[in-house]
């Protein structure tokens, strides 16, 4: 895995697309807000999907934001699922939960992208991730999250408008490396 190409890939992306990104960001803020964060699983599978079409040369609308919902339980808690997962091998041995945060990081994705149940999205998910370098996928991950939070941290009232950049671009990097990755 080329850790660098995702993160150009999503910015050249953004840029080209950055009206319809933007007003798709901002969707899913303001229903994850009124929702109380009951929709933001699926709501960002679909903003990374947008970054997949675009990627794959297909023309997005920002309203393609919210097709996810229609596969709401699905997504929602086999997205839980997999993080209560990595969670508990955090917190028992730490090396299990990084590499399964690093092998499971599209089973969302493909569970809707190519329609699979929580369990083939993991495996095929998990084979991806070997196949191209699990530490490598891990160092993306690590990367990725010091991006779209540490300027937060470092610069809080001026890091939090950041975001409106920061997690667009993190998120479109992840579905740019699976879009590489899944052809």
């Amino acid at each position: 895995m080329n850790i660098g190409k995702p993160f150009v890939d999503s910015w050249n992306i953004y840029i080209k697309n950055l009206g319809t990104i933007f007003i798709a960001f901002i969707i899913l803020i303001i229903l994850t807000v009124v929702t109380l964060g009951t929709l933001y699983i699926p709501l960002l599978i679909g903003l990374q999907m947008l970054f997949v079409k675009a990627k794959r040369g297909e023309a997005i609308t920002s309203n393609e934001v919210l097709a996810p919902v229609g596969r709401y339980f699905s997504l929602t808690f086999g997205s839980l699922g997999i993080c209560l997962l990595v969670l508990t091998g955090l917190l028992l041995l730490v090396v299990p939960g990084l590499a399964w945060s690093a092998w499971w990081m599209y089973a969302a994705l493909l569970m809707y992208d190519k329609k699979m149940h929580i369990e083939d999205g993991m495996r095929t998910s998990k084979e991806l991730v070997r196949k191209n370098g699990t530490w490598w996928h891990l160092l993306f991950l690590i990367v990725a999250f010091f991006i779209d939070f540490l300027p937060s941290v470092i610069f809080p009232p001026f890091g939090w408008a950041l975001k409106f950049i920061t997690t667009p671009l993190t998120m479109g990097a992840v579905a740019c490396a699976y879009a590489d990755e899944a052809q």
